[in-house]
């Protein structure tokens, strides 16, 4: 299992690509941001794979999301669409979720992250799913990316609904 390094720098990548400001706050080994449309939680690992959780506050939509370098060689350029597999560990509503059009959006510098939704009727579950597993195996297309710690992913959650909650009522 590949546990999570401090990465400033694909946050920085991520947030700017989903219109964030670079400034994150740190919520045990996870960054949470807001653009003031939606806000983002990311870990990103030793491998430079990231994965994390993006809430359009709006509407209540929550999206899984992972980025990384090579990344791009099996999802394909940014407007493709990919299959996402996630699967969890623990006591949580759901152990796997795909996505079979997961969609590819640019990062920059080579670096695609892949976004998984559900709709707005399974964010909750899927936001409590994050938060209460100890473990994430990803899997892009055909390739395995990893099994990801998932630690203090339920404080970067709750830091992550107080965000999405602080956007809906402006």
């Amino acid at each position: 299992m590949t546990h999570p390094v401090p990465v400033l720098s694909a946050l920085a990548v991520a947030a700017l690509a989903l219109g964030a400001p670079a400034a994150a706050g740190d919520t045990q080994g996870w960054d949470v941001t807001e653009n003031g449309k939606t806000c983002l939680m990311v870990s990103t690992f030793e491998d430079d794979v990231s994965v994390g959780l993006i809430w359009a506050a709006p509407n209540g939509d929550v999206s899984f999301m992972t980025a990384g370098d090579d990344l791009e060689k099996v999802a394909g350029k940014a407007g493709a669409t990919v299959a996402l597999n996630i699967k969890f560990d623990g006591q949580v509503p759901h152990t796997d979720w795909t996505d079979d059009v997961a969609r590819v959006v640019s990062v920059g510098n080579h670096r695609v992250a892949v976004i998984g939704n559900w709709g707005p009727s399974l964010s909750k579950e899927l936001a409590d799913t994050v938060a209460g597993s100890g473990k994430v195996s990803v899997r892009v297309g055909d390739k395995d990316l990893g099994s990801y710690d998932l630690a203090g992913s339920r404080a970067a959650s709750d830091k992550l609904t107080q965000c999405g909650t602080q956007i809906a009522a402006k």
